[in-house]
């Protein structure tokens, strides 16, 4: 028995030893053929699973104007017929005969140049600007009023389409007021805030825009420049959504009107 269990033993010993012996040797052959026996293991799996493609994106800069050349803009009354533009007493009565109840009259930028010379009228306004309306302002008697003479607005869209507070941008008062213009150039009177601030202006300083004194108002609908260009005193009022600085600018850019006219004559 023991002879037996001798024997078997010997033989499972004998056969590992036989399967040691051919492993050592296959490993041998592989190892002699150059490389690790083990470092191609996973190679056909990443030569499919490649790295992800993250697509790489270039911002583009884009600049949105805050001004437009007021030569592109629309004037709504450029089509009024006008038969006396040379002629300013003429002119006048011929403007005056279309009241219709009102003051402010419709009237052509080429009408307004001629009755009041000298106007000026920004170069820039706003970026959204479209169109302009122009009125001439004029008393009872049918000579043209001095506290505020022009008004022009300036619109987002077609006039009158849309409510003002949303469409008309910004609104131009131009006053004949020399009177003041020479007291205060001569210091004679004082540039103050309380003489244009009223119940609805809520602050008051004066600064210096195009080397002159300016007023700036500023109350919950807007802000309003106002300074003197004798013999005129203009008040540059924008809507709240208008910053300040392009009131500024648009102070600053004062051209004649007359210069438009001839553009577009």
């Amino acid at each position: 028995m023991r002879s037996d269990r001798a024997m078997r033993t010997t033989d499972r010993s004998t056969r590992l030893s036989s399967r040691r012996a051919v492993f050592f040797a296959v490993l041998i052959a592989m190892t002699a053929c150059g490389g690790s026996p083990l470092e191609s293991i996973g190679q056909r799996s990443s030569e499919w699973i490649n790295e992800p493609t993250v697509p790489s994106t270039v911002a583009v800069v884009t600049t949105t104007p805050v001004v437009v050349p007021v030569e592109r803009l629309l004037w709504a009354n450029d089509e009024i017929d006008t038969a006396n533009l040379d002629d300013r007493g003429a002119l006048l009565q011929e403007i005056f005969a279309r009241r219709e109840g009102d003051r402010f009259i419709q009237a052509s930028r080429f009408e307004i140049a001629a009755a009041l010379p000298d106007i000026a009228f920004p170069s820039e306004s706003p970026s959204g600007a479209q169109w302009v309306t122009s009125q001439l302002i004029f008393d009872n008697d049918g000579t043209v009023a001095n506290d505020t003479s022009a008004a022009f607005g300036i619109w987002s869209a077609e006039p009158y389409t849309r409510s003002r507070s949303v469409a008309q941008m910004i609104i131009i008062r131009v006053a004949i007021d020399a009177e003041t213009a020479a007291a205060l150039e001569s210091g004679e009177e004082e540039a103050s805030c309380a003489r244009f601030s009223d119940r609805t202006t809520e602050e008051c300083e004066i600064i210096t825009v195009a080397e002159r004194d300016t007023w700036l108002l500023r109350a919950s609908s807007g802000s309003t420049l106002i300074w003197f260009d004798d013999p005129y005193r203009y008040e540059l009022f924008g809507r709240s959504f208008v910053p300040r600085r392009i009131l500024e600018r648009m102070s600053n850019g004062m051209i004649p009107l007359s210069s438009l006219s001839a553009e577009a004559s």
